[in-house]
């Protein structure tokens, strides 16, 4: 949302408008489910899906940390390479390149 006026631009973070959408969300259902089911506004469908998905989702993608839980686990990953590994590879590289070079000319 921006509001643009002479001598003066006002921007609104987006992130700010889906916090805000989130409490709002959350409020909802907590309303909702303090009535008595036969005064309730929302299908029970819809109430499910706020509750079961989407306020979660809103959740982790606002909220959540975007670092790895684990930045260096050991679960048996690809090992590094040596720099020794690294010239060996780029030697055998160049050499299998030259003699594909060699055959098709």
């Amino acid at each position: 949302m921006t509001s643009v006026s002479p001598g003066y631009t006002h921007r609104t973070n987006e992130y700010t408008v889906l916090k805000r959408i989130l409490k709002e969300l959350n409020e909802v259902v907590a309303r909702e489910n303090k009535r008595p089911f036969e005064y309730a506004d929302l299908t029970p469908s819809l109430l499910a899906l706020l509750e079961d998905e989407i306020i979660p989702s809103l959740e982790n993608e606002i909220e959540g940390d975007p670092t790895p839980q684990y930045l260096y686990d050991n679960t048996g990953g690809e090992p590094p390479v040596t720099m020794a590994e690294m010239h060996e590879i780029a030697r055998a590289s160049s050499k299998f390149m030259y003699h594909q070079s060699r055959l098709h000319s």
